[in-house]
Order: structure tokens, then sequence, then C-alpha cells
């Protein structure tokens, strides 16, 4: 079934919203990232093992990690997203490299699959979910 001009726009958006989400992390832009996660988003986070409850959880997680943690990432290197949108529902799954400012850290290879929905015509990540990949 071909795609419709609107589909093809919402996959576009959703792809630029991936890479909106990891600039907003490098600048230290809560606020920013937090513009695209719904308030009751479900999370399961590569450091954290139990699923994470809403935005305040994801705060909370946040909250709790060493200060400067994002002072030692030098950059994320994103692939391109493949998107798939069935109304108001999208799945977004890509892999990512954390290259770390310390040279002796290895660099960090993750999947992400994320589960957006369109919600008062706004897209917001509702569940998020990350693995860490072997070396």
């Amino acid at each position: 079934m071909p795609e419709d001009a609107t589909t093809t726009q919402d996959a576009e958006w959703l792809t630029r919203a991936v890479y909106e989400m990891y600039d907003a992390y490098l600048t230290s832009d809560r606020a920013r990232a937090d513009s695209y996660i719904a308030d009751d988003v479900t999370i399961w986070d590569t450091e954290h093992e139990p699923l994470v409850h809403g935005l305040s959880g994801l705060n909370e997680l946040r909250d709790s990690r060493p200060a400067g943690s994002v002072a030692a990432v030098a950059g994320i290197d994103v692939t391109d997203p493949v998107v798939d949108v069935w109304g108001d529902v999208a799945v977004v799954r890509h892999t990512f490299v954390v290259r770390f400012v310390d040279p002796a850290a290895a660099p960090e290879r993750v999947r992400n699959t994320a589960v957006w929905q369109r919600r008062d015509g706004r897209w917001l990540v509702v569940h998020n979910h990350e693995d860490v990949l072997p070396a």
C-alpha cells in the first residue's frame, strides 16, 4: 500500500524529532527533550532495570545519575531511523553510538525502539526501549 503525503510528512517529522531529542540531551536542554515525551510514558532504560513510569519517573532517574554524565559524552551518532506510521501511532527504530570524551572509554552501541502517539495533534513518545549492544 503506497504511503500518502501525510504519512510521509509524519515520518519525516518523527525522524527529525529523534535527532532533536539527542541534540537536546547533549546541550542539557531537558525541557526541549521533554516536549517530545508523554507525561504517562513508560521506559526501559539501558542502565536501570525496572520499568520507568511517567515523565516524573524519568526525571527521578535522570536526577539519580552522577553529575556531569552528559559532559562525559562527546557525541551521539544516530543511524537513519526506520519509521512506520499507522494513523495516530508510529514506531521508530534506530541505533546509535555514544562517543565519550575520555579516549580510553569504549564507544557504546545502543539500539532504540520508540512508540509514538499523536495526541491533540502532537506526536509524543509513549514508550521507549533501549538496549546496549555487545562490544
